[in-house]
């Protein structure tokens, strides 16, 4: 039977930097490499908000991507 092996899993921060000059939304986002297999949502919910708070930004949200290998 195949499975998944996880390979590695980032964390993408996406938060509001301002407006254009058409009223429009400036977001912006900052990518953390090396987030643990085992990290849960509140975790890693807990992490963006600090990081996000440590700015004048507004926090939208986060995305957690995992790369994981389908082994024979």
């Amino acid at each position: 039977m195949n499975e998944f092996g996880f390979l590695s899993a980032t964390l993408t921060v996406f938060y509001q930097t301002g407006v254009d000059e058409f009223n429009e939304p400036v977001i912006k986002s900052s990518t953390f490499r090396n987030v643990a297999m085992n990290a849960t949502a509140q975790q890693l919910h807990t992490v963006a908000t600090t990081i996000v708070g440590l700015t004048d930004y507004d926090y939208i949200e986060s995305v957690k991507t995992q790369k994981e290998s389908v082994t024979a």
